[in-house]
């Protein structure tokens, strides 16, 4: 039974006319905090693969995929499913059991004796959190205004991405600790795992706070439920700016939409951005985290004895300092130029690190790549979310996503085998490819999205 709207306009444009108030910032930390929990393994793989390779002796391709890849294929399970669960039963539902599935999964890993059964606790753990980048960019999306979207998501970012340095620091810490196999000790990647496991369990048990979407509610046709919500928003941004009243509503927006179906990705008005994302999502990850992966093998190759994983810290310190400078530029630069540009950079960044023969050299350009990275991931992020309406925002990017996760197993492998026995260079060469096919991509195909509400985007 269709419920009758008793109020004027809709959500959408009531939640746009709301100025930043601590209500926004606490629902912004409490998105962050899962994505902090889940950039402990995005990033931190790199350097645990090195730990647990060492520790049993993995040999070639083995050892470039012995925890990335089963990672990575539990987020493409888990990216397909949740969001597609967050269109169907709301953006809440998926909050409220993927961070425990992602916490147990790596408790466990870190308690298992061979690394078959690591690697297949870690895969279980990755389904848990593989939903969280697409449902994260896109509950957030619709939350905060047009003109501040994409620097509020970039400050969650922001946030998530300290996870890297400090779990990378942590794994320089506890490499000796425990009975040493190969000069490994066995807690070292274990103590990590833990680490994650806990924080994940922590991120399920605060995020039981969180209400469901108002602009999901309504495209679903609940209409007093997306009232009501949205009317204890206001409530509490009115009193904590000590007003009365809010700006009037000036309705623009039909929250009326079809319910979700598979299918309508490739509906006419969708089809193309399904297919642009695809493409793109298919083929990033081999340059994102073909550098977060082998950086750290390749400081721990070229200076063994200078405490390689500490440095590899620095280097991950600047996916902080570039999501610290693209707060700033987020909503300054049009989206698909700014994920084209960053992406460039980097590639000649890269390939400077890659050929470096200094340890001050390679830090230094490893920290430029990483800043250049993660300014392109955010920018990414944020436009995968907002391209696509209300209906299918979750579905479209948990789908696009989960491919970035089956194909970044692949590359991975792919990039281990083939290319790192040839050189760091190798790598880069191979990158520079993915990222001429990026440009060609959304240059043609992307829409413009800077600046501009949902619904504008999704027409």
């Amino acid at each position: 039974m269709t419920e009758t709207k008793k109020y004027e306009g809709s959500v959408i444009d009531r939640l746009e006319r709301l100025p930043f108030s601590n209500f926004h910032l606490k629902f912004l930390l409490m998105l962050a905090s899962g994505e902090w929990a889940e950039t402990l393994m995005l990033l931190g793989n790199g350097a645990l693969l090195a730990l647990v390779s060492t520790f049993y002796g993995l040999k070639g391709a083995l050892a470039a995929y012995a925890l990335p890849a089963p990672f990575f294929a539990g987020e493409f399970v888990g990216s397909w499913l949740f969001g597609y669960l967050a269109d169907k039963r709301g953006r809440r539902s998926v909050f409220l059991y993927n961070q425990i599935v992602f916490g147990l999964g790596m408790l466990l890993a870190g308690l298992m004796p061979i690394w078959q059964l690591i690697a297949l606790f870690v895969f279980i753990g990755g389904i848990g959190v593989g939903g969280e980048f697409p449902l994260v960019d896109s509950y957030s999306s619709e939350m905060f205004k047009g003109k501040q979207r994409g620097s509020r998501l970039a400050l969650i970012y922001t946030i998530a991405v300290t996870a890297g340095p400090f779990i990378v620091y942590i794994t320089s810490l506890t490499a000796h600790i425990g009975p040493l196999s190969n000069g490994i000790g066995y807690y070292s990647f274990r103590i990590p795992l833990w680490i994650m496991g806990i924080a994940g369990i922590m991120v399920w048990a605060v995020r039981l706070r969180l209400t469901e979407s108002p602009r999901w509610l309504e495209t679903h046709g609940k209409f007093e439920e997306a009232d009501m919500i949205t009317t204890q928003i206001e409530e509490k941004v009115k009193r904590e700016k000590g007003i009365s009243e809010l700006p009037p509503v000036v309705s623009k927006s039909d929250p009326f939409e079809k319910p979700t179906r598979f299918k309508d990705l490739f509906a006419p008005d969708i089809r193309t951005k399904t297919i642009m994302m695809l493409i793109f999502q298919i083929l990033q990850g081999g340059i994102f985290y073909g550098f977060a992966t082998f950086a750290p093998s390749l400081i721990v190759d070229k200076y063994p004895f200078n405490n390689p994983l500490g440095y590899s810290a620095i280097v991950f310190l600047g996916f902080f300092v570039g999501s610290v400078f693209n707060v700033f530029i987020i909503d300054k630069v049009e989206r698909k130029w700014g994920i084209i540009l960053s992406a460039v950079l980097s590639g000649i960044t890269g390939t400077l690190f890659a050929v470096a023969n200094s340890l001050l050299a390679v830090v230094t350009l490893g920290f430029l790549t990483a800043f250049l990275l993660w300014n392109f991931s955010n920018f990414f992020h944020q436009y995968q979310a907002e391209i696509f309406p209300t209906r299918v925002r979750t579905t479209a990017a948990g789908f696009v996503y989960a491919w970035s996760r089956i194909s970044t197993s692949f590359l991975l492998i792919i990039i281990g085998a083939f290319f790192l026995p040839h050189g760091p260079l190798a790598v880069f060469e191979f990158a520079w490819l993915l990222i001429a096919i990026i440009f060609v991509d959304l240059a043609v195909l992307g829409p413009k999205a800077t600046g501009k509400k949902l619904e504008e985007i999704s027409k």
